[in-house]
């Protein structure tokens, strides 16, 4: 009973955080994800958001603290961002 109240409590705590953390496409079709912290080498900064400098640039999300980085993927600033 309590393995099952604290992996429930675990999701509750990561929904939030894996809400945010898809990224969403710019006008003209870069990456844009939500800033926790710094920005992942070919994203630059814009308030409250991490865009991509280019199409092309290998996507990024953010990293949630406490977790490894998703197979495929490298910690990149306080980001996991894929391989080429």
């Amino acid at each position: 009973m309590t393995k099952i109240f604290v992996s429930a409590t675990a999701l509750l705590i990561a929904l939030p955080a894996l809400a945010e953390s898809h990224p969403t496409p710019t006008r003209d079709g870069r990456e844009r994800i939500q800033r926790a912290g710094t920005c992942p080498t070919g994203y630059v900064g814009k308030g409250d958001k991490c865009e991509a400098l280019h199409q092309d640039t290998p996507r990024a999300y953010p990293y949630i603290p406490g977790t490894a980085c998703p197979s495929g993927t490298s910690r990149s600033g306080d980001a996991c961002k894929a391989f080429r």
